[in-house]
């Protein structure tokens, strides 16, 4: 099954975030965002596999979150996608 990383500058923003898809019914973890994904060597992600461009239209619509999408590809790394 494809995992996604949905990326956050703060941890605050992460949990926000976590709570209000976990609340609609989304199954979500919040972790560490991969170094080699982030320009200043920190930030936090979620990570779900289902309803990806759904549940970054609700982010963006309550205004929790303006960072990047990225898809785990076959070969383990990231790629980052649009929503």
């Amino acid at each position: 099954m494809t995992q996604y990383l949905i990326s956050f500058r703060t941890l605050t923003q992460a949990q926000r975030a976590a709570r209000l898809l976990e609340r609609t019914g989304y199954t979500v973890t919040l972790r560490r965002i991969p170094a080699n994904l982030s320009v200043s060597g920190c930030g936090y992600a979620l990570t779900l596999r289902t309803r990806v461009s759904e549940a970054a239209v609700l982010l963006k619509e309550r205004g929790l979150w303006t960072g990047k999408l990225f898809r785990r590809e076959d070969s383990g790394d990231f790629r980052e996608v649009m929503p």
